[in-house]
């Protein structure tokens, strides 16, 4: 049990019982001024950091007009209930790319040839509520998906649930989640994915997307701070031997150092740790060039280990239309044959919404929500981002690749975005320096 102690999980809990002590009793909503926060129901939902839904919008919200065509504000309503011990909202996600590439002779040779495709990125169907009395009440999210034509490359079945979990109040210590979740490990994860200022995540060599285990949540400071912390293991789901199966812990604290009254302006910084278990005895770190459907640019292999031991660094500054996010992973494989690798991966997005808009501050979670465009015609963002993943240490040779991207998002109401995104990939790997131009493009809806 060393492991968890090492990584922060009974500091946590009594930093939960001390600092709740102190705080006045909280609201469940995110807190500030800014109408483009999402309206939770309760306490655990809250707290839970489950995708934001058009449904959780203000009224305020609900009522803006836009040019481009969408479900009836009285027909949306329809899949929802709201009773006094019960309530339930189905969603949906749809996100639909194509994706083109062109490469150099030794980019070929490297990673073979990338082909043009369009990708069924998500299709996913969302069930999510409350259950209980307002005075304690529990949430649920459920999400069903088809994983698309890359089922069998990478070996999933072809629907299968995405996230499956229940969420509890426990009085001052926060709210606890048991189920299929997110692990609270680097911003990117935790996020809403599909608000991200560019399409596709870099840090994916450090995290698992979703694992089944125990976390738990919770604000102090006013909100001014956020920690979650969580044990997972998914053993029984795929019917693995406890012993073989990795045990993963992992803690994330985040710390709202400014925001202004309005939520507009803010400066969010963050730190998380993990701590996971080889799957039977072998570690491996691997990576995609910026889109969902390339083969993998960087990959250690299996590494013979016993755990990897991984820190981040988090940081968003936002000022009206202008923000910066910001994020560096460190991860040290215990692997004494090899004389124990180690490997990082950073990025730097710049964005700039042409049309004024920014990101919501949800202070519930400590991560900025989706933009709600205020004009007719939508929103128009502008971002930049450049990234490193190097996967080489000792005697791992699992490529270093340089990524450069320029993304325009165009939000053209609370539930469509268009988006395009064109850069290049610059991978090192076995002596070989190859180059390749992507453009990603996206079809994205959710309701």
């Amino acid at each position: 049990m060393r492991a968890p102690i090492a990584y922060g999980v009974p500091l946590l809990l009594l930093l939960g019982s001390l600092t709740a002590i102190g705080q006045a009793p909280d609201s469940s909503h995110a807190g500030g001024s800014d109408p483009d926060l999402p309206q939770p129901q309760s306490k655990a939902d809250a707290l839970s950091g489950g995708a934001q839904l058009s449904s959780q919008d203000s009224e305020g919200v609900k009522k803006r007009n836009f040019a481009t065509p969408d479900i009836p504000h009285k027909w949306a309503e329809v899949p929802s209930y709201q009773g006094k011990y019960f309530s339930i909202l189905l969603g949906f996600a749809g996100i639909y790319d194509y994706n083109a590439f062109s490469q150099d002779s030794d980019s070929i040779t490297q990673v073979g040839r990338q082909r043009d495709q369009w990708d069924d990125r998500s299709t996913r169907f969302i069930l999510t509520g409350n259950i209980g009395p307002e005075s304690y009440r529990m949430h649920y999210f459920a999400a069903y998906s088809w994983n698309g034509f890359d089922a069998d490359e990478n070996k999933k079945d072809t629907w299968e649930f995405t996230d499956l979990n229940f969420t509890f109040p426990v009085g001052k210590l926060g709210a606890l989640t048991l189920g299929k979740n997110k692990e609270p490990f680097v911003y990117e994860m935790v996020g809403d994915a599909a608000f991200l200022p560019s399409l596709e995540r870099v840090l994916n060599p450090f995290f698992t997307s979703r694992n089944v285990g125990i976390s738990l949540s919770n604000t102090a400071f006013k909100k001014r701070m956020t920690y979650s912390t969580g044990w997972f293991n998914d053993w029984w789901v795929h019917d693995k031997d406890f012993d073989t199966a990795g045990n993963h812990f992992a803690t994330r604290v985040t710390g709202l150092v400014s925001i202004n009254d309005d939520g507009s302006r803010y400066l969010h910084l963050g730190a998380s740790v993990r701590y996971a278990g080889a799957n039977a005895g072998v570690v491996r770190l691997r990576g995609k060039a910026e889109s969902n459907v390339t083969t993998n640019y960087v990959d250690t292999g299996n590494i013979p280990a016993s755990n990897q031991k991984e820190f981040a660094l988090e940081a968003l500054w936002t000022r009206d239309r202008y923000s910066i996010l910001t994020e560096y992973v460190r991860s040290q494989v215990n692997a004494t044959q090899i004389a124990n690798p180690s490997f990082y991966g950073l990025y730097i997005t710049g964005s700039v919404f042409l049309t004024g808009e920014h990101r919501p501050y949800d202070r519930n979670v400590g991560f900025a929500r989706r933009p709600i465009p205020r004009r007719r015609w939508g929103a128009v963002e502008l971002a930049a981002r450049y990234s490193r993943l190097d996967l080489n240490d000792k005697s791992i040779d699992g490529g270093v690749m340089d990524k450069g991207l320029l993304d325009v998002n165009w939000f053209l109401n609370r539930r469509w975005k268009l988006g395009v995104s064109g850069g290049f990939a610059n991978l090192d790997r076995a002596g070989v320096n190859g180059f390749t131009e992507i453009l990603h493009t996206r079809i994205q809806y959710v309701f």
